[in-house]
């Protein structure tokens, strides 16, 4: 009799754990799905400035290249012609950049990239060796 009390006892105390764990893996769950947000949110953020700042120095680049084809005109007229349609182009391409989302850009190169992925990959592998040299060279010298 005290074997049948006593597992009465311990499947009313086992239930009452399972809700337990069930509660607390529930609540672990939606702690990730807050923290995954916030962290694509950051993330976001990140991408949104960088895109900003590269369309910066896009527009910046684009101008200098005017003024060289200004400075070039002066000896080669022709030749300044197509150095200005050049600026031009990365002035656009700056302005565009600043127009479109994260997401349209993400799915403009994947559109690119499944058209022409030998040429993606040799993009994404300089874009690489690029980054890398950028880190290397902004990285405090100890």
């Amino acid at each position: 009799m005290d074997t049948s009390n006593e597992r009465e006892r311990s499947s009313a105390g086992g239930g009452a754990s399972s809700r337990d764990f069930s509660a607390t893996a529930d609540e672990m769950k939606s702690t990730a799905r807050e923290a995954a947000g916030q962290v694509a949110h950051e993330a976001r953020d990140f991408a949104e400035e960088q895109k900003q700042a590269g369309a910066d120095n896009m527009a910046r680049l684009g101008e200098a290249v005017h003024g060289a084809a200004d400075q070039l005109g002066r000896e080669l007229p022709q030749a300044a012609g197509f150095i200005h349609s050049a600026a031009d182009t990365l002035q656009g391409a700056a302005a565009s950049m600043r127009e479109r989302s994260i997401e349209d850009l993400v799915a403009g190169f994947r559109d690119f990239a499944r058209r022409q992925p030998a040429a993606a990959f040799a993009g994404s592998v300089l874009a690489g060796f690029a980054l890398a040299r950028f880190l290397k060279s902004s990285s405090p010298r100890g």
